[in-house]
């Protein structure tokens, strides 16, 4: 119950804002507005306001608001009639058709303050003192002779007495240099940061190799491996830390492996092959860490100012992930749909009131980009349409316009499909 009230919250909040910006810009620049439906048909129920029906529709993928003469299938009586879609100036059209993506966008950015503001759950290693618990093979600290034990006392000169500020100060690209105390006393040592590298510098917290989470239909479940499990060994190699776990299994894609595992004080065995993740180019069989957290809550302005930076972030992403698809350096089998938004959406809501904005605000900047896409049927499809018409000084053929939108409309047919597809084929066993 929990799942579909937070799906209906989530689509119903999103679906709402998105057409409140169409609707909004069409009523302030005077446009006859017929129809305000959040879903598509058949109708659930709605009434007629002034000159607007505002009714709830039955299927929950989106919504549509019908202005006067938008529809160049359905010809106005008076092209001319000021009310009318068609009659106005290119920018004013425009700016109705972006004023949906645009409201998703300014609602991620109100939403996600709010977050860092109610408090979000950190890793208590954060606030510990930074002692090395793992190097990574390869990475700039195991080339600098670091090792596990090694306490940070300072990075590039500023002292350091948690692993939060460690972070903070490390994020800086390029070289840096740190003094660290272990077996042979305090010493300098300077790191040369790769770029393109995955672990960073490579320093991280000592972490149990205790499993907090297993992926439902996962390697790890198959075998029959449970959350509060104690991995011991992995075939034969004593098991101290999650990260030297991790590494075996990342290192071992279509390998059978042995685990010998600790569960309730007895041993236990258990064989886990680890599948190949594609876009990842590792094994993994379905399994995170358990980690202890603590709420840390901000100011009024330090929420603003991390929230505004994580919703960059995110955009910067998105635009990443969007380019990769372009350029085939991602699979499509990436992509969820309203299955997965479904799954997420509950696992967000038990998790409390923040991650659930969080997840809310993340879900509107993917509807405010997405519907930004030169696609014809979505509003940045409308947007080109109306740039052709901006330059040549006359509307696009409507027989063009047409044949664009029955393409724009297949490709968005088997775009859902594809993504169905996948979120049907992950809750499927050995997928």
């Amino acid at each position: 119950m929990t799942t579909t009230i937070s799906f209906i919250i989530v689509l119903g909040v999103l679906i709402t804002v998105h057409e409140l910006g169409h609707f909004l810009v069409a009523k302030g620049i005077g446009l006859r507005v017929e129809r305000f439906s959040i879903g598509f048909p058949p109708k659930m129920f709605g009434f007629t306001w002034r000159e607007t029906e505002y009714c709830v529709s039955w299927i929950p993928l989106g919504g549509y608001v019908k202005i006067s003469g938008e529809n160049p299938e359905e010809p106005p009586e008076n092209p001319d009639d000021p009310k009318v879609f068609t009659s106005r100036p290119v920018h004013q059209r425009a700016a109705v058709i972006l004023a949906g993506p645009l409201m998703n966008l300014i609602l991620a950015f109100l939403i996600m303050p709010l977050v860092f503001f109610l408090g979000t759950a950190v890793p208590t290693y954060l606030e510990k003192a930074p002692v090395a618990g793992w190097i990574q093979p390869e990475s700039p600290a195991d080339k600098a002779g670091l090792s596990p034990g090694d306490r940070i006392l300072s990075v590039n000169g500023s002292e350091v007495r948690t692993w939060q500020e460690v972070l903070e100060k490390a994020s800086v690209d390029g070289s840096l240099w740190m003094e660290v105390a272990g077996a042979g006393g305090v010493r300098s040592v300077s790191l040369e940061q790769d770029p393109e590298g995955e672990s960073g510098i490579g320093i991280l917290p000592s972490m149990d190799p205790v499993i907090g989470f297993v992926v439902k239909g996962g390697e790890a479940e198959r075998a029959g491996i449970e959350e509060g499990d104690r991995v011991v060994a992995i075939g034969g190699i004593p098991v101290s830390d999650w990260n030297q776990m991790a590494r075996i299994i990342h290192n071992s894609p279509d390998k059978p492996l042995t685990f010998e595992i600790e569960r309730e004080g007895a041993a236990r065995t258990f064989t886990v092959t680890p599948k190949k993740d594609e876009s990842l180019g590792h094994g993994l069989i379905g399994i995170s860490p358990k980690t202890e957290t603590v709420t840390r809550r901000y100011g009024v302005a330090e929420s603003i100012r991390l929230g505004t930076a994580r919703n960059f972030e995110l955009l910067g992403l998105t635009f990443s992930f969007l380019w990769d698809l372009v350029t085939l350096n991602s699979s499509i089998k990436n992509l969820g749909g309203p299955i997965m938004i479904f799954q997420v959406s509950g696992q967000a809501a038990r998790a409390g009131l923040a991650q659930f904005l969080a997840f809310m605000a993340f879900l509107s900047l993917q509807l405010g980009v997405l519907n930004l896409l030169p696609i014809p049927v979505l509003d940045g499809g409308h947007l080109v349409f109306l740039g052709i018409e901006g330059v040549t000084r006359k509307p696009v053929n409507v027989n063009v316009r047409e044949t664009a939108q029955k393409v724009g409309f297949f490709f968005l047919i088997l775009l859902i499909l594809v993504i169905s597809y996948n979120d049907i084929a992950r809750l499927l066993p050995g997928k």
